[in-house]
């Protein structure tokens, strides 16, 4: 993609150097490239939300409060008191 940031400082068109790589076998379209150049910073909500999700994740693995041992909640240890209890210990 830089190379093509070179030829357009140069002044070509994205459309014309995107044939021209088409031609000697680097398949890209102008779309692709505009797409690229037009990636954004995900959301402050998609951030928040990330944070939210590993803080849960990190809590998923909890002490059960019925065997006193630690296992993941796919384990079968996951009833109001022990998320709650495990959100106490795990600092949450």
């Amino acid at each position: 993609m830089g190379f093509i940031d070179t030829l357009r400082a140069e002044g070509h068109a994205v459309e014309s150097i995107c044939r021209v790589l088409r031609e000697q076998g680097c398949q890209i379209a102008a779309r692709t490239y505009r797409a690229w150049r037009a990636a954004r910073q995900p959301a402050a909500r998609t951030v928040g939300d990330a944070v939210v999700i590993n803080a849960i994740l990190r809590t998923c693995q909890v002490v059960c409060v019925n065997t006193s041992k630690e296992v993941s909640t796919d384990d079968g240890c996951h009833g109001i008191r022990t998320w709650g209890a495990g959100g106490v210990r795990a600092g949450a």
